[in-house]
């Protein structure tokens, strides 16, 4: 019973003060005294607006009784004599079809609904209307509705994060990119004067698709459409204004030389010069394999554990030295930082350490080398590991900024994939209280809401006396969830995990990161069951290879240094394909690349970002094992990683 708003040329005030007084007695529960009330009017005696608004109102009361044929007949009435108010017109309209979908009759829905005035309804309403018409379109097969009605439902969307956690973005996004070149700018063109700023993004996204693919003034005549009709949006000048820069200042481009950003002096230097022997390893491999082929150089910057003096080393390197890869990252906080200035210079940047960044914020010159919070979502939800563990999951996650990464994309995967989240709960890592998000997951939290439920358990065991050695310390746990996600460090880890069998919530699945390949985890994992985690698929590393880089280098090959010896591995690969010219040139080259091979794993290139192929191992034993019944330990890889500490 929403307001008619101002139009009170179409209303008397006898008759408005009569209807408040009805919607009143409706919102104290007095349904019935409301529906004898509007019955009482004498019809003869309104204006058609007023006699929309009765009917309208009376078929309201009917369809919250579920009587959906007398609601149809009223709401039917309504839009005889409804045209004069466009606002009660798009009310009706909506309610009309609501009670049609309630009884599967979707033709007739979506016929009301198709041509429906609804620009003069509030915001919510307007969403209301619209995911009610997708639904319909998408069913009855009308792609152009369908796809006008997800543009609404985003319409109030004025930041990409807001975006990308509405699953109705990603449905717009996938029906967008089906579309051909025609069709897509009619689209875009259809609200240049709505000003959505989800039109201004998704005209963004094409603007770069087309200039990679080789049509570069019609790319710059969309982006100087997005410009002139989109600027008031912040996300969007930002990205146009990198675009341009981009494009204008970084073209050229040294192939033969790659930029190494690392800390090498500070609290972390020896993690650093850890990381400069595997790339050292890469690089004496790739040109004791290739004598004829002209050497790289390699330019090496100190971050001194800075990711703003990371992300200084690499303006420059771009900008004096014009590399055509930087590698670096080798800590979250600096890659972040890093990441940012390599995506404004246009150049590929692998990243040794995970980015926190949304989705929507990366790209294709993104490759992160342990597998991004994107890879191990996708994993993590992929059929085999769904048909394994169930499909209700919960996830327990650091209230941090690398958590929330993890929970939103958790959130758009799952959202995206009809997958039920059954709860979302964070705990706050100083100081380290992990017990209450695990009573929170377990229904133990607000014991009060289970009080007849304890004072029956309380009574069981007083009568059992002393057959039973228990005490009643706490509620039995309530499991509505088949398995947990817990994007925690190994430290924390060790910590939480316990806590489920304290609550007597045993045999539960419990699901970590890559980090998770641990010294710490593996000591602890004796007393742990249902241990698992997503991570590298990596392949075992010959002895040969082992035994020449300890002799080389006089330590063993760990993760940091087989990470870092990949990543050179996968520059120089890339590099030596061909001589490019521009940045245009290896950029295009890298967007057609269907798949990129490492020792640490192969990453395939979707939806626009670098997906790791990650496998699913569990803790058994004290080693590390496949999910699968066939066993494979991995070699030579076990030891904590930076993130970890």
């Amino acid at each position: 019973m929403i307001s008619s708003g101002s139009n009170k040329d179409l209303y008397s005030e006898p008759f408005l003060k009569k209807i408040e007084m009805i919607k009143t007695q409706f919102k104290r529960g007095n349904a019935d005294i409301a529906l004898n009330q509007l019955k009482a009017f004498n019809e003869a005696e309104l204006m058609p607006a007023e006699k929309a608004l009765r009917r309208n109102l009376i078929g309201v009361i009917y369809f919250g009784r579920e009587n959906y044929e007398q609601a149809i007949f009223n709401f039917n009435q309504a839009l005889t004599s409804s045209k004069e108010d466009e606002n009660l017109t798009g009310q009706i309209s909506l309610n009309l079809a609501s009670s049609y979908y309630r009884l599967n009759m979707s033709e007739e829905a979506f016929k009301v609904l198709k041509d429906a005035p609804f620009r003069s309804l509030g915001p919510n309403e307007i969403v209301k209307f619209h995911v009610l018409r997708y639904r319909l379109a998408n069913e009855l097969g009308n792609e152009d509705i369908a796809i006008e009605s997800l543009v609404w439902t985003l319409s109030e969307k004025e930041k990409i994060s807001d975006l990308r956690i509405d699953s109705n973005y990603e449905l717009l996004l996938n029906k967008f990119r089906q579309l051909d070149q025609g069709q897509k700018y009619r689209l875009l063109e259809k609200y240049e004067n709505e000003k959505f700023f989800v039109i201004g993004y998704l005209s963004y996204l094409e603007a770069e698709k087309i200039y990679y693919s080789g049509e570069k003034d019609d790319a710059k005549d969309l982006i100087g459409w997005i410009d002139d009709n989109f600027a008031q949006y912040p996300e969007i000048k930002t990205l146009v204004t990198n675009f341009t820069y981009r494009v204008e200042n970084y073209a050229r481009l040294d192939p033969l030389t790659i930029g190494v950003v690392l800390p090498l002096s500070g609290d972390r230097n020896d993690y650093g010069n850890r990381a400069l022997r595997g790339i050292d390893a890469a690089l004496r491999k790739y040109q004791k394999s290739n004598p004829d082929l002209p050497p790289f150089k390699i330019i090496v910057r100190d971050s001194k554990g800075s990711g703003v003096v990371g992300a200084h080393h690499i303006k420059e390197l771009v900008e004096k030295h014009y590399v055509s890869a930087v590698i670096g990252g080798l800590f979250s906080n600096e890659a972040m930082k890093e990441f940012e200035v390599a995506k404004k210079s246009g150049v590929f940047f692998i990243s040794l350490s995970q980015i926190y960044m949304d989705k929507e914020d990366k790209d294709h010159l993104l490759l992160e080398v342990p597998g991004s919070i994107e890879s191990q979502i996708d994993q993590l939800l992929s059929s085999d590991i769904v048909k394994k563990f169930g499909p209700r999951a919960a996830v327990v996650y650091p209230n941090s900024k690398r958590g929330k990464a993890y929970v939103n994309e958790f959130w758009r995967k799952s959202n995206l994939m009809k997958f039920p989240v059954v709860g979302l709960y964070n705990y706050d890592k100083k100081p380290a209280n992990f017990s209450d998000p695990i009573k929170n997951l377990l229904g133990l939290k607000f014991p009060r809401t289970r009080s007849e439920e304890f004072k029956l358990l309380e009574e069981i065991h007083s009568l059992e006396g002393n057959r039973s050695t228990r005490r009643v310390q706490t509620l039995p746990p309530q499991i509505d969830f088949d398995w947990v996600f817990i994007p925690a460090f190994p430290l924390e880890a060790v910590q939480i995990i316990p806590t489920f069998t304290y609550y007597d919530a045993f045999q539960i699945p419990i699901v970590g990161g890559p980090s998770w390949r641990s010294r710490r985890l593996k000591k602890e994992s004796y007393k742990f069951k249902n241990i698992y985690f997503v991570g590298d698929d990596v392949q075992e590393v010959s002895e040969s290879f082992s035994e020449s880089f300890k002799k080389n280098y006089g330590s063993s090959l760990k993760l940091i240094e087989l990470r870092t010896y990949d990543s050179m591995g996968i520059a120089l690969n890339l590099l030596s394909r061909q001589t490019y010219q521009s940045r245009d040139e290896l950029d295009m080259a890298i967007r057609g690349l269907g798949e990129i091979k490492g020792q640490t794993g192969s990453w395939k290139l979707k939806d626009g970002i670098w997906l790791k192929s990650l496998a699913s191992l569990h803790f058994k034993n004290g080693k590390i094992n496949e999910v699968e019944l066939e066993a494979q330990t991995v070699k030579g890889t076990e030891e904590e990683t930076p993130q970890d500490s």
